[in-house]
C-alpha cells in the first residue's frame, strides 16, 4: 500500500511540475505591497487597473496580486479609507511575466464626514475567510466556497471534513475535536438548524449541496454571543447570498461511476409515483382510515383491513445506472420603487446508487466466531433542493435579507442477508426493504443596521424551520434455511413467524414511523463602541429565543400463521408469502403491537441573553469577556405499558467566558480562552421508544423506558484553549493550538443488561479530552517563484479522551475513550492552477484514528472503526469563457470500512482483531460540465 501511495504522489508532483512550466501566452500578472508612511501595511485596500474590472484587495501584510492581466500598459489605482488615492501610470504587463509594483500611501488629512459604501463584501473567498478567522475574538476554523470548488466535494458533509479537528460519521454527521455529534451544534444562516433524525442530535449535512455553500465556520471555544449547548464545536453553515452588480446563470451537470455499483446488479422494490423526485413516501403510507388492529375487531374484520396492504415485498433486479447531479444557479438584481434587490436562485437534483457487499460476524465471549452474515445492500438516494435568497442594501450600509432553503431527500434501500453457522453452512436468510423521505425547510428574515458613524451595529433574525422524516412500510422478513436433503434437491426455507396473534415486526412485519419538528427562532444583537480613557471599548448584548416542537408516531404490524393455517405457506418466497390471498383463517393474520411508547410529543423552550465587553488592555492586547444566561424547559409526553408518562425539566445556567488575544504584529497573534458550555439531553435520548437496528442486530432504548423517574442530567463542560496564529502573506496561515475539556455528567450510550444486546443513554460521572491541532495553508514560492501557483493545505489533530463510568454501568473498559472520538485526524491537500487559470488540479488526503462506534459490556467488546486512508483527485479545465470541464476520482485507494472488536483487550485495534463488519465502498469517478450562460452584466470591484 505504501508503494501505491508513493507512486500516486510522485505522479501528481510530476503533473504539477509539468503544468507549472506552462505559462499563459497572452497574459501576465502584477503583484506588490503597499504601506503607509510609518511602514505599516495597508490592510483591506483596493488595487484596481483603471477602466477594467481587474481588481484585488490588499492582505494583512499589504500585499496584493492581480492575475490573468492581458498584455498591455495600464494605470494602477490604489485606494483605502483615510488614505489619499494613489495613481501609478505606465505599468507594463508582458506575456508570462510578473510585474512588481510597490508603493506608499499618504494619510488623508481631510475629515471624513460620512462614508457610504454600496455593495456586498465577499465572504466566500479564501482571503475573506482567513481574514474573518484572524479578526475573530475566539478560536475559529473554516473553509470558503473558493476552496470547496477545488475539492469537487458534493455536499456539506464532505466539505467540513477538510476543517481541522473535524471528522464525519455515516457520511452525514459531524464530529469536532473527536467529540460525537451529540456534543456539537449546527446553525444555518445564524439560527438553529432543524434536525431530521429521530435518534440523533444532529443536522444532516448531506442535505446541503456544496454548490449552495458560501462558507462554513467552526467555532471551537465559547463566547457570550454563541449558544451554550456545545462542547466540540459550533458549526455555522452560511448559504450563498446575493452579490450586487453581478448577473450570472450557471448550469452544472455531472455523472458519476462507482466501482462495484455502476452497471452491476441492483435490487429494489416496486417503483412508486414520486420516487424520481424523492416524494415516494406518500404512496407507501398506510391506506387512509386504516384502523388500529386491536382486539376490538373480529378476525374477519382484521383480515379485511390486512388485505388492503400492498404486497410490495417483491424484489426487482435491474442494472445500476450512472449517478446524475444537476445544479442551476441564477444571480441577478432588480429594481423595485428605486430599491436595488439582489437575488440568488438555485435548484439542484441528485440521483445516486450504491451497491455494497457487506461481511458481518458474531463472536462468543472468547472471540470465537459463531455466526457469519453476508449482506447484499442496494441503496438509491435522491435529493431535490432549492434556495431562494433576496437581499436589500440599505443607505446606512446595513441590509435586509430574506433567505429560504428547501430540501427533499429520499433513500430507498433493499438488503438481503444470508446467515451461516460456524461451519459456513447457510441457515438463515433475511430481508429488509424500506423507503425514507426527509423534508427540510428553513426560512429567515434578517436585518443588519449601522448607526452613529459605524459605532453602533444592530442585527436581528426571525426564523422558522421545519423537518420531517417519513419512513413508511419498513418491511422485514426472516427465514430459517434447511440445507438440501440430498444432491440435486432444493433447500427449504421457513419463515420465522411468532405464535398466532403475536407481533414480531423484526422478523415478519411492517413498521411505519413519522417524525415532524417545527422550530421558531428569534435573535437580536447590538454592539456599541464607546471611548474610555483614550481606548475604544465595544459593549455587546443580545438575546436568543427558540421554541422547538416535535411529534413522533410509529405503528408496528406483524404477520403470524393462524392456528389452522396451512403450514406450507411458511415456505413461500418473499414476494408471495404475505400476498392478500394468503391472508385468512387458513393462512396468515396481521396484528398490531399497540405499544404506548410508539408515540411521543415533545417541546423545548430556550430563552437566552448575554452581555460582553471587548476591552483593549494595551496597544496589542484585547480581552473579550462576559456571560450568557440560558433558561431551558424540556417537556416530553408519552406512555409506558399503557400508562401516561410526562417529563418536564427546567434548567438555569450562567455561562461565563473570557477570550484573551495578544498581537505580536499584524501577521501573528496568540489566543487564550476559557468558557463554560453545556450539553442537554436530546428528545430521542429520553423518549422511551425503542427501535431495532437491523445492521448490527441490537435494540436501542430511550432513558425513560428503563428509568421513568430519573431524567438525564444536563452535562457541563469547562473549556480551555490556547492557539498561536501566523499569517505569512495573503491567503496563507499557520495555526498551532492546544485545548483541554473537563466534563461533568457527560451523556453516553451504554449497554443494557438484557437477553439481547441493547443500548440506552446514561450520565457518566466525568470525562476529559485534550489535544493539539495544526492548520497550515501555504504556497511554494519559498521553494521557487515558478511554483507560486502550487499551494498546500494541511491540518492535523492529536486527541486524548477518557470517560469514567459509574459502578452501575457495565463496560468492557471502565475508563475508555469517549464514544466516537478519534485519537488523530489528518487532512492534506495539494492545489495547482496555471497562471491563466485554465487548468486546476488538486489532490486530497484524509485519515482518522480508530474510534468507538458502539460501547461494549463486560462480555461484549467495544465496536471500533479502524482507520481508513482516502485519496481524492480532481481536475478542472476551462474550455472557453463559458464552458468548464470537471473530472474527479474519489476514494482512490478504496480501503475497506472495517469494524472490529478487541477481544484481546490490548487496545491496539488492528485488522488482526475479529471483524464485526467489513466492506468496500468502491472508487468513485465523476465527470461534469459547467456552463455559464450569461456573463457578468456589469463591471464589479469585489470588496475584500
Amino acid at each position: 500500500m505504501e508503494n501505491t501511495i508513493t507512486r500516486i504522489l510522485f505522479a501528481l508532483l510530476m503533473s504539477f511540475a509539468t503544468l507549472a512550466t506552462a505559462a499563459a501566452q497572452g497574459t501576465g500578472s502584477i503583484k506588490g505591497t503597499f504601506k503607509d508612511e510609518a511602514q505599516e501595511a495597508i490592510i483591506g485596500g483596493t488595487v484596481l487597473l483603471e477602466n477594467t474590472s481587474v481588481a484585488a484587495p490588499t492582505g494583512v501584510d499589504g500585499s496584493y496580486s492581480l492575475e490573468k492581466v492581458p498584455v498591455g500598459v495600464y494605470t494602477l489605482v490604489v485606494s483605502s479609507v483615510s488614505y489619499k488615492t494613489l495613481r501609478l501610470e505606465n505599468v507594463a504587463v508582458a506575456a508570462g511575466k510578473t510585474t512588481v509594483v510597490d508603493g506608499k500611501l499618504l494619510a488623508d488629512s481631510k475629515a471624513l464626514d460620512e462614508v457610504v459604501v454600496t455593495g456586498v463584501r465577499r465572504t466566500n473567498t479564501e482571503m475573506s475567510v482567513i481574514n474573518e478567522i484572524r479578526q475573530a475574538s475566539v478560536v475559529v476554523s473554516g473553509i470558503s466556497s473558493e476552496q470547496i470548488v477545488k475539492t469537487q466535494d458534493r455536499d456539506a458533509a464532505e466539505v467540513v471534513r477538510r476543517i481541522p479537528g473535524v471528522t464525519i460519521v455515516d457520511n452525514r454527521f459531524i464530529q469536532v475535536r473527536g467529540l460525537s455529534d451529540r456534543y456539537n451544534s449546527v446553525w444555518l444562516n445564524d439560527v438553529s438548524a432543524p434536525s431530521s433524525e429521530t435518534d440523533r442530535k444532529s443536522f444532516s449535512f448531506d442535505i446541503v449541496p456544496s454548490s449552495l455553500l458560501d462558507r462554513v465556520l467552526v467555532f471551537k471555544d465559547p463566547s457570550p454571543e454563541l449558544p451554550g449547548d456545545f462542547a466540540g464545536g459550533l458549526v455555522k453553515v452560511y448559504l450563498r447570498k446575493p452579490v450586487f452588480n453581478e448577473k450570472l446563470l450557471t448550469v452544472n451537470y455531472s455523472t458519476g461511476f462507482r466501482d462495484g455499483t455502476t452497471g452491476h446488479d441492483f435490487y429494489t422494490d416496486k417503483t412508486q409515483a414520486g420516487d424520481a423526485l424523492g416524494f415516494g413516501a406518500v404512496k407507501r403510507e398506510l391506506p387512509n382510515g386504516f384502523p388500529q388492529l386491536s382486539s376490538a375487531y373480529q378476525q374477519y374484520e382484521r383480515d379485511f383491513y390486512a388485505r388492503q396492504l400492498d404486497n410490495n415485498f417483491a424484489i426487482y433486479k435491474l442494472k445500476a445506472m450512472p449517478d446524475m447531479r444537476f445544479n442551476l444557479s441564477y444571480l441577478d438584481q432588480f429594481n423595485i420603487a428605486g430599491l436595488e434587490i439582489g437575488s440568488v436562485t438555485s435548484l439542484n437534483y441528485t440521483n445516486a446508487y450504491t451497491h455494497f457487499n457487506i461481511n458481518r460476524n458474531l463472536f462468543d465471549v472468547d472471540g470465537a466466531r459463531t455466526d457469519q452474515f453476508k449482506d447484499d445492500q442496494s441503496t438509491n438516494n435522491v435529493r431535490l433542493g432549492a434556495i431562494q435568497n433576496f437581499s436589500l442594501q440599505l443607505a446606512d450600509g446595513g441590509r435586509l435579507e430574506f433567505r429560504n432553503l428547501f430540501s427533499q431527500q429520499a433513500r430507498n434501500q433493499q438488503v438481503t442477508r444470508e446467515g451461516f453457522d460456524d461451519k459456513s453452512v447457510l441457515n438463515r436468510r433475511s430481508y429488509q426493504a424500506g423507503y425514507q423521505g426527509r423534508t427540510t425547510y428553513t426560512s429567515q428574515l434578517a436585518g443588519t443596521h449601522i448607526f452613529n458613524k459605524e459605532k453602533t451595529h444592530f442585527d436581528w433574525v426571525g426564523g422558522y424551520g421545519y423537518s420531517s422524516r417519513n419512513e413508511p412500510d419498513l418491511r422485514r422478513v426472516s427465514y430459517q434455511v434447511t440445507p438440501a436433503a440430498g444432491e440435486g434437491r432444493p433447500e427449504t426455507q421457513t419463515v420465522l413467524t411468532p405464535a398466532a396473534g403475536q407481533v414480531d415486526a423484526n422478523n415478519a412485519g411492517r413498521l411505519y414511523q413519522k417524525l415532524d419538528e417545527h422550530i421558531f427562532t428569534g435573535t437580536a444583537n447590538a454592539k456599541h463602541k464607546v471611548q474610555v480613557a483614550a481606548r475604544e471599548v465595544e459593549i455587546a448584548a443580545g438575546t436568543y429565543l427558540e421554541y422547538r416542537k416535535r411529534s413522533f408516531n410509529a405503528r408496528a404490524l406483524g404477520y403470524s400463521l393462524n392456528a389452522g393455517g396451512l403450514q406450507g405457506l411458511r415456505n413461500e418466497n418473499v414476494g408471495n408469502i404475505f400476498s392478500p390471498h394468503n391472508i385468512g383463517s387458513d393462512g396468515f393474520r396481521v396484528d398490531e403491537d399497540l405499544n404506548s411508547t410508539y408515540h411521543y410529543g415533545a417541546s423545548n423552550e430556550l430563552e437566552a441573553a448575554y452581555v460582553s465587553f471587548n476591552l483593549p488592555l494595551g496597544e496589542n492586547t484585547k480581552l473579550l469577556t462576559g456571560a450568557r444566561y440560558e433558561r431551558n424547559v424540556q417537556s416530553i409526553a408519552t406512555g409506558i405499558n399503557g400508562q401516561p408518562v410526562t417529563q418536564d425539566v427546567t434548567t438555569n445556567f450562567v455561562l461565563p467566558s473570557a477570550n484573551l488575544s495578544y498581537n505580536f504584529s499584524a501577521k501573528s497573534l496568540l489566543r487564550a480562552s476559557y468558557g463554560r458550555t453545556l450539553n442537554r439531553p436530546e428528545f430521542r435520548e429520553s423518549a422511551p421508544f425503542f427501535y431495532y437496528d437491523f445492521d448490527f442486530n441490537v435494540l436501542n432504548y430511550g432513558s425513560l423506558y428503563l428509568k421513568p423517574d430519573s431524567p438525564l442530567k444536563v452535562a457541563t463542560i469547562d473549556n480551555f484553549d490556547l492557539r498561536y496564529e501566523l499569517y505569512p502573506s495573503t491567503g496563507e496561515l499557520i495555526h498551532v493550538g492546544a485545548f483541554y475539556k473537563n466534563f461533568t455528567n457527560p451523556i453516553e450510550n451504554v449497554v443494557v443488561l438484557t437477553s439481547n444486546l441493547a443500548y440506552t443513554f446514561a450520565n457518566a460521572p466525568s470525562a476529559y479530552a485534550y489535544g493539539v491541532e495544526l492548520d497550515l495553508k501555504k504556497d511554494f514560492t519559498f521553494v521557487s517563484e515558478g511554483l507560486k501557483n502550487l499551494s498546500a493545505v494541511f491540518n492535523a489533530s492529536l486527541i486524548k479522551s477518557q470517560v469514567t463510568l459509574g459502578n452501575d454501568i457495565v463496560a468492557w473498559n471502565k475508563k475508555r475513550a469517549l464514544q466516537g472520538q478519534s485519537p488523530y485526524v489528518y487532512n492534506g491537500g495539494l492545489y495547482y492552477q496555471t497562471p491563466d487559470n485554465s487548468w486546476q488540479i488538486s489532490a486530497l488526503y484524509n485519515v482518522f484514528g480508530p474510534r468507538i462506534l458502539f460501547a461494549g459490556s463486560d462480555q461484549y467488546p467495544d465496536v471500533v472503526e479502524l482507520p481508513r486512508h482516502t485519496v481524492d483527485l480532481s481536475l478542472t479545465k476551462t474550455l472557453s469563457s463559458r464552458l468548464t470541464l470537471n473530472a474527479g476520482i474519489q476514494d482512490l485507494l478504496n480501503q475497506p470500512t472495517n469494524l472490529v472488536q478487541d477481544y484481546g483487550n490490548n487496545r491496539k485495534y488492528t485488522a488482526a482483531d475479529p471483524s464485526l463488519t467489513n466492506f468496500r465502498r468502491g472508487t468513485y469517478y465523476t465527470l461534469g460540465l459547467r456552463l455559464n450562460l450569461e456573463p457578468r452584466a456589469a463591471v464589479t470591484t469585489p470588496l475584500p
